[in-house]
C-alpha cells in the first residue's frame, strides 16, 4: 500500500544532524490477520473491504497523537484557512478600490500608505519571500534527494 507523503520533520533535520527521519509503528501479523477477518465479516464486497482496510491501516499507521507527542517532531502550521481569508479580504478591498476609479499613481500611493500604517518594512517582504520559497521547497523536494543539491556521488571511493 502506498504511504501518504509525510507532513512533518524533526528538529534534528532542521539543524542538519539527521538527513532523514521516519516514524514507524510495529504491527504484528496476528493483529493484521484479525483486522482483515473482522473487516471481511462486515464488508459487503471486495471494493468495500479494500476501502475499509485502507482506512484502518491509515489509522493504525498514524503515530502522531496529540496526547502522546514524539519529542522533536515539527508539524507544519495549517495556514490554508488564514491564506484563504486574507485573499478574500484583499479581493473585497480591490473591488471596493476599483469603484473609486483611482489612477495607478493614486493606487500606488494607497498601497504605500497601507504598508506604512501597518508598520511593514522591506525586511518584512524579504522574510515573506524567503518563507514562501522554503514552503515551496519543502513541499516539492524529494526526501531521497541529497541535501547539497549537487549531482556528484557523495560516497567515498574505495582505496586500494
Amino acid at each position: 500500500m502506498c504511504m501518504e507523503k509525510k507532513s512533518y520533520s524533526h528538529i534534528l533535520q532542521k539543524v542538519g544532524i539527521l538527513k532523514n527521519f521516519t516514524v514507524a509503528k510495529i504491527v504484528n501479523k496476528k493483529e493484521m490477520s484479525d483486522l482483515r477477518k473482522l473487516i471481511r465479516s462486515v464488508a459487503t464486497d471486495d471494493v468495500e473491504y479494500e476501502k475499509i482496510l485502507r482506512e484502518e491501516i491509515k489509522k493504525i499507521a498514524n503515530m502522531h497523537d496529540d496526547t502522546n507527542p514524539i519529542p522533536g517532531i515539527i508539524y507544519p502550521k495549517d495556514n490554508v484557512k488564514l491564506k484563504k481569508l486574507l485573499f478574500g479580504i484583499s479581493k473585497k478591498f480591490c473591488e471596493g478600490t476599483r469603484t473609486l476609479k483611482l489612477n495607478k499613481n493614486e493606487m500606488a500611493f494607497l498601497i504605500t500608505a497601507i504598508i506604512n500604517n501597518l508598520g511593514l518594512t522591506q525586511e518584512d517582504f524579504v522574510n515573506l519571500k524567503q518563507n514562501l520559497e522554503e514552503e515551496s521547497d519543502t513541499s516539492t523536494k524529494n526526501p531521497d534527494d541529497d541535501e547539497d543539491d549537487d549531482d556528484r556521488d557523495d560516497r567515498v571511493p574505495p582505496t586500494g
